[in-house]
């Protein structure tokens, strides 16, 4: 069984960050810092601390707008100390849980007609409210869940989606080390 199915699918413990509780993070929390273009989503621009407050202020449901004191001297302490706040952006990396995604093997010709302009999250949503599932459950539930879901979903509706195993995931490493070293013991790619 594949442990990131099942890492999935255990509830996400209580996070704390940058003194905020924050809700397990779901297609909700990415829309809306996509919708402000925020760098922790989008990789537009370099982060800065003031962006990470807002991603946490946005996690934990609190009314968006001036800063207090306390966000005021913690922008300033993480500003003042890189290795700090490089801890902070490692713990909310770890709090999206990509670690928990399925693993898709790629495609080499595309056979769906692609996303059609629909961004991909609202895709997500759409499929999984079109088989059932609330539309608020659809948007909250960790998105970890929800991306196996519409995976299983679209797999059993005939879609050319193929998720790797761990198996075969360990398999691929295995080779491209195998490649690497080849390529670093001949750099001059001579034949024997």
């Amino acid at each position: 069984m594949d442990k990131r199915f099942l890492a999935a699918f255990i509830d996400p413990a209580p996070f704390r960050l940058l003194g905020r509780s924050m809700y397990p993070w779901c297609l909700k929390y990415r829309v809306r810092l996509m919708a402000f273009d925020s760098p922790l989503v989008t990789g537009s621009r370099g982060i800065t601390p003031a962006d990470l407050i807002f991603a946490c202020q946005v996690c934990a449901e609190e009314p968006l707008g001036s800063l207090g004191w306390r966000d005021q001297l913690r922008m300033l302490s993480l500003a003042r100390n890189p290795a700090k706040f490089e801890k902070m952006l490692e713990a909310f990396a770890g709090y999206i849980l990509v670690q928990d995604w399925p693993k898709f093997w790629e495609q080499t010709k595309k056979s769906s007609g692609g996303s059609k302009g629909v961004p991909w999250p609202l895709s997500i949503v759409a499929n999984l409210i079109t088989n059932g599932i609330d539309e608020k459950r659809a948007w909250e539930m960790p998105e970890c869940q929800a991306i196996w879901l519409n995976s299983a979903l679209a797999i059993s509706k005939g879609a050319d989606v193929a998720i790797m195993s761990p198996e075969e995931e360990a398999f691929m490493a295995d080779e491209e080390a195998k490649d690497a070293a080849a390529t670093a013991s001949n750099p001059a790619k001579e034949t024997p």
